[in-house]
């Protein structure tokens, strides 16, 4: 099981504006562009209310993101597979302070684009994904899918090159 926590935003007001100048250049129909960080909890248990407040305390680290007014979003999170050095370093501060429900706490991005017009082709929003992650090191998931971040794959085979 999992819980979706929102975090404060992503962006700092400068670097929005130049994120978007950058999304106009590839598809000069984005209006907006807005971005937020999204803490994405597995758990062993449900959280008691006392937990729950323990463990929104604890990802309380600036202004709350301001959601966008609509569009289509993306959520960029570490690569599938991967445990960020975010991630290790919040889940043990999360069990120093006796949240031992919770299994691991990933972060991501939640990007809202907002377009003239309408929804974005798939192939323009899958070129502006390009401009808001990493490929070596974050993967870009449907916000309905954040679940695939926790999920335990079997080790793959000892292979020789």
């Amino acid at each position: 099981m999992f819980l979706t926590l929102p975090g404060p935003s992503a962006l700092s007001a400068f670097r929005n504006r130049r994120l978007l100048a950058e999304l106009q250049t590839r598809a000069p129909a984005v209006t907006a562009v807005s971005a937020g960080f999204v803490h994405l909890v597995e758990l062993e248990r449900p959280l008691t209310a006392e937990e729950r407040e323990r463990l929104v305390l604890i990802l309380d680290y600036g202004q709350p993101a301001r959601p966008g007014a609509g569009g289509q979003q993306c959520l960029v999170v570490p690569r599938l597979g991967t445990l960020s050095p975010w991630s290790s370093k919040a889940t043990d501060i999360a069990r120093h302070c006796r949240l031992d429900a919770v299994r691991r706490i990933e972060r991501g991005i939640l990007y809202t684009l907002e377009a003239a017009g309408g929804p974005l082709s798939g192939a323009t929003l899958v070129a502006l994904q390009a401009l808001l992650h990493d490929r070596m090191t974050q993967t870009v998931l449907d916000p309905a899918e954040a679940e695939a971040v926790f999920r335990h794959r079997p080790p793959a085979p000892l292979a020789t090159v």
